[in-house]
């Protein structure tokens, strides 16, 4: 019976451990996280909100691939002026990479994220295809008449606090803007980074 014990107690700690050379860096959001709508709304993301970053083997070149699997984004609801609340997730498994640069570490990656709207009748869900990134991001509204830009920050060596940006086109029957330019502004700092 103990050695039973023993035994789930092992295949326990192999499964949660991570996978040889990957090392996992949780990425801890802070208040300065917000999505704009066509900069007529914005919403501010819960501080505490975390993304981990499971890191590869450093390549030659400096850089590291990294994933991000759904399971990985703990984002908390974000409240609706006029009502509900908007949850954010991913729909399926991001990879990038984090590289070295003479100011500091640039993160690359592309996300399908997933915003859900629950709000009673009105609710439902849409994916975005989502470049993110720590350099800048951009998007036009529908009908092309306006582009926002939005500019994130490397992470600083040693603090690893940085903002990371993505940009997309709201659907055109979307909650809250339809149709509107979105950016994103994700602020915080990792845990760890290779």
């Amino acid at each position: 019976m103990k050695a039973t014990r023993i035994a789930w107690l092992i295949l326990a700690l192999v499964i949660a451990a991570p996978a040889a050379g990957e090392t996992v860096g949780t990425f801890t959001l802070d208040s300065l996280s917000y999505i704009s709508f066509g900069d007529d709304e914005i919403l501010h993301l819960p501080a505490g909100s975390t993304l981990r970053f499971r890191f590869g083997t450093t390549a030659a070149d400096g850089s590291t691939p990294f994933t991000i699997q759904p399971a990985d984004v703990a984002i908390g609801d974000v409240s609706v002026p006029s009502g509900g609340v908007l949850r954010y997730g991913m729909a399926s498994a991001a990879s990038g990479t984090i590289r070295p640069t003479a100011d500091g570490r640039r993160i690359d990656f592309t996300a399908t994220v997933r915003a859900t709207l629950d709000r009673g009748a009105d609710s439902g869900s849409f994916d975005y295809a989502i470049p993110f990134t720590t350099e800048g991001a951009a998007a036009s509204d529908r009908p092309g008449t306006e582009t926002l830009q939005v500019s994130g920050m490397r992470l600083v060596e040693g603090a690893w606090y940085g903002q990371i940006v993505g940009a997309t086109t709201n659907k055109e029957n979307a909650f809250p803007e339809p149709g509107a330019a979105v950016y994103t502004v994700l602020s915080g700092s990792f845990d760890q980074v290779p």
